[in-house]
């Protein structure tokens, strides 16, 4: 073990043991002492001892029923290895102690009785995750909407799924955090800052409460909303209602609060997707949501009132209007990654270490490269590499993913994955390269040119993306 591994197994050991010591202050909590990747694996070695903790819990527990309850038939489950069908992924996750939430995450997809079986060594993990954000970031799923102009991801007001939708996907973020695993997911900064911080308070008159600089964690998701803002603070918009808009599910509302902290959402007026005045609301079952008319018109936005108007309005987009899905997504998430331990991070360095980088560096990954069966000066890889180095990003990264099932670089950069070219013999040599997700290798055979090579490695990785290679 190296110096460095002992400092970061140090660390994170006094980290865990300061948490029972309100007065004390660790040396993680000084931002500018250690780099992001360093703080990353702090994080990863928390983890790993709370993972030797749960694995020595569940052996003195199975070796106590062994000794006292012979008879039993059921077995303990071995780490939460589940046989998991691909299709209704969100639909058919598994309900656990609490306990074994912390022991490591073993996953097999596909049937008992089907060819394709996976014994996860990591690959089939992140195919795992990759395929419950897939499914949940869809827009036909009505839980995450995206912003066309940046690309990013946010809950989506008045979603129609049931919160404990929201409180499983969180239970299965918090898990590939703590299993180290880089999801395909794209939120704003103010989505770490949430996980980081706690949930915001509603800004009060002296400014206090809410983001420290809301238009600051606006611009990245909610970028026209920003712009509007910045322009009503530098000049005044006249006859401006006090309220803040919500588009959801065929409804206009205008939302404004009669008390300064209140429960609940509430609605002033109404309009269809049409724009038509809508007189009676119809009962809607939107979970979380409460519709209430006031007994007050909204005022009206002035010089005097407006900073704190812009301050509500950032608090209630990144916030407010999807409190009810936020508390649910963090009752789930709290129950395997507490908000001490992301406190190691500073939220942009949250964001890298969970979204990773949609950047990869080749020659980095060359480096790192493994080779079993072909040498790494050999005349065949030096044109592997060559060809590989010729195309776009966005193909390079299909080859990442079909080899490793990573669709983003994890924090620390591509030498941190797992990259091994096998060579492997087939009679024929128009069998396309296969690959084993599961150990990060591509089995290549030895084709006659150059030509032959990119065309058969360009099929392969066209048509093998979705599924589990080999195992």
């Amino acid at each position: 073990m190296s110096a460095q591994s002992l400092e970061i197994v140090d660390l994170a050991q006094s980290w865990k043991q300061a948490a029972c010591s309100s007065k004390a202050r660790h040396l993680l909590s000084f931002d500018f002492l250690f780099p992001a990747h360093s703080r990353a694996m702090c994080f990863r070695m928390i983890s790993h001892l709370k993972m030797r903790e749960a694995v020595s819990f569940a052996e003195q527990a199975a070796a106590l029923r062994r000794r006292m309850m012979p008879h039993m038939l059921d077995d303990e489950p071995e780490g939460r290895l589940k046989h998991l069908e691909q299709q209704y992924l969100l639909l058919n996750l598994w309900q656990r102690r609490q306990r074994e939430l912390f022991r490591p995450l073993r996953v097999r997809l596909g049937e008992v009785d089907e060819l394709e079986v996976g014994h996860d060594l990591g690959g089939v993990q992140m195919e795992f995750f990759n395929l419950v954000c897939q499914e949940a970031m869809k827009e036909e799923s009505g839980m995450f909407t995206t912003d066309i102009q940046s690309g990013l991801t946010y809950f989506r007001p008045g979603s129609l799924q049931p919160l404990h939708m929201f409180e499983l996907l969180g239970l299965l973020m918090a898990l590939a955090i703590y299993n180290g695993v880089t999801l395909p997911i794209s939120f704003p900064k103010v989505f770490y800052k949430i996980l980081t911080d706690g949930a915001p308070k509603m800004p009060s008159d002296d400014g206090e409460g809410g983001a420290a600089a809301p238009l600051e964690y606006l611009r990245d998701g909610w970028t026209a909303e920003a712009r509007s803002l910045e322009s009503l603070l530098k000049e005044d918009i006249p006859d401006l209602e006090y309220s803040f808009p919500l588009d959801a599910n065929g409804l206009r509302l205008a939302v404004h609060f009669e008390e300064r902290d209140p429960p609940i959402p509430i609605l002033s007026s109404v309009t269809d997707e049409k724009g038509r005045s809508v007189e009676t609301l119809p009962m809607l079952n939107w979970p979380g949501w409460k519709l209430i008319r006031p007994l007050q018109e909204p005022v009206i936005v002035t010089a005097q009132n407006k900073s704190r108007y812009v301050s509500e309005y950032a608090w209630w987009l990144t916030w407010a209007s999807v409190e009810s899905q936020w508390r649910a997504f963090l009752n789930g998430f709290h129950r395997v990654v507490d908000q001490r331990s992301l406190s190691i991070f500073k939220p942009a360095d949250l964001k890298a270490f969970v979204e990773g980088s949609s950047r990869l560096d080749i020659a980095e990954l060359r480096k790192s490269t493994q080779y079993d069966g072909y040498e790494a000066k050999s005349k065949y890889i030096q044109n592997f590499w060559r060809l590989v180095s010729s195309w776009p990003e966005e193909k390079q990264k299909k080859l990442l993913k079909f080899v490793t099932a990573a669709e983003r670089v994890p924090i620390g950069g591509a030498s941190q994955l797992t990259f091994v070219i096998k060579k492997t013999v087939v009679e024929d040599l128009e069998h396309l390269p296969t690959s084993s997700t599961c150990f990060g290798t591509l089995y290549l055979p030895r084709y006659a040119s150059s030509e032959a090579l990119n065309e058969k490695l360009s099929r392969a990785i066209e048509y093998g993306l979705e599924g589990f290679g080999t195992g």
